[in-house]
């Protein structure tokens, strides 16, 4: 018989450890792991889908209030918003995580190009023109104040917001307008929003021979602006800050143009998220702790004294019975004892799937499953 020698075990056990470390160096979460960009790098924009939020108002009307008027996302490249698409191959779709498809996101690269500290002024997109029936589609989507969602290096483009009690303390919501409404006499008249002030606040990596630097924050401010491109279609003007309305009665041609503007920020990648995870009001609401705590410890107390008045009646009578005489049944708290203790059919097979998570993968495919019919919903409900 073969007896393997210590230092045999010992070699076996380590190469098993470094296979270990190097698939665990290989393979992390997406958003776990920061992404390091040189000066001038190409950092990636991706487009989600348009949401709705709060309404402006109702059309005609100068009232507004805060309720949702629409439950229905749309994809970013839906045909009646017209957005610019990467040219030549068009938009690919971006591998999402667990959480981004239960969100329901649905993203997808963008003609955007964003490199690591360049500025940008005024640089065109692409040309286009609605005609009046989609420019009657994005008038209503204004009205009832749909949002458009970015992605930066994972991080949602944002509008900075002031908080209401401090006026000093500002926070990111998610997400930015497709336009906005302008007061003409009585009523409000939807403007398309058409330009896009994008601003990224970066960080750079501390004590590395070479610099590097991290995207720790991105806000963008629309903007609605009746501009041309130029002859040779690169570049526009963006001086005219005129608001461009897209007409129901005729053609509307609109120019999309984008600046980026890079900041310098103290911010570390580690918290780059506190200023989304912004709580309005931090005020802890002791009298719903302290109710929530005094029901669990009253309903506890009432279930043990159940349990503990049952035992103490089957155990008195049981200890009273002679140890010579034949039970020929069980009652009370022994049938559950029974019960729990009875050996399964197949306990091998049982433990295999319980110690796998095999419930839990099962759960995560049912739960996708759902939620992938959303976008068709969505879609049958639009038609």
């Amino acid at each position: 018989m073969w007896v393997p020698r210590s230092s045999s075990i010992r070699n076996v056990l380590a190469t098993a450890v470094a296979l270990q470390i190097s698939i665990a160096s290989a393979f992390y979460l997406p958003g776990v792991a920061p992404t390091d960009y040189d000066y001038g790098e190409l950092v990636q924009l991706n487009v989600n889908r348009l949401t709705p939020t709060i309404q402006f108002a109702e059309p005609g009307s100068s009232i507004k209030d805060s309720n949702i008027r629409s439950l229905i996302s749309y994809d970013y490249y839906h045909a009646p918003f017209r957005f610019c698409k990467p040219q030549p191959d068009g938009p690919k779709k971006i591998s999402e995580s667990l959480g981004s498809i239960l969100f329901g996101d649905r993203i997808l690269t963008s003609p955007f190009e964003l490199k690591m500290g360049e500025n940008e002024t005024c640089k065109l997109l692409c040309q286009t023109k609605f005609d009046k029936r989609d420019a009657k589609f994005v008038n209503k989507r204004i009205f009832q104040g749909y949002n458009i969602n970015w992605l930066i290096d994972g991080l949602p483009a944002a509008t900075r917001k002031v908080e209401s009690r401090e006026e000093h303390t500002y926070f990111y919501s998610q997400g930015f307008a497709l336009g906005g409404l302008d007061e003409v006499g009585d009523k409000l008249e939807p403007t398309f929003h058409n330009h896009y002030d994008i601003f990224v606040d970066f960080h750079e990596i501390p004590n590395r021979t070479k610099k590097k630097y991290r995207v720790v924050g991105v806000v963008v401010q629309p903007s609605s602006k009746t501009q041309k491109a130029s002859s040779d279609g690169k570049t526009a003007d963006c001086t005219n800050t005129q608001h461009i309305r897209l007409f129901e009665d005729k053609e509307t041609s609109v120019a999309f143009t984008y600046s980026v503007r890079w900041r310098p920020s103290p911010t570390a990648w580690a918290t780059r998220w506190d200023k989304y995870l912004h709580v309005v009001n931090p005020r802890v609401h002791w009298f719903s702790l302290v109710n929530s705590a005094i029901i669990v410890i009253f309903s506890t107390g009432m279930v043990a004294a159940i349990l503990l008045k049952t035992l103490r009646k089957d155990i008195a009578r049981y200890n009273q019975l002679d140890l010579n005489e034949d039970v020929s049944e069980d009652s009370g708290w022994k049938l559950v004892h029974g019960d729990v203790f009875r050996a399964p059919k197949n306990p091998m097979l049982l433990s295999i799937f319980l110690g796998s998570g095999a419930q839990i993968f099962f759960m995560t495919a049912i739960t996708i499953s759902m939620s992938s019919t959303l976008p068709l919903q969505s879609a049958v409900m639009t038609n």
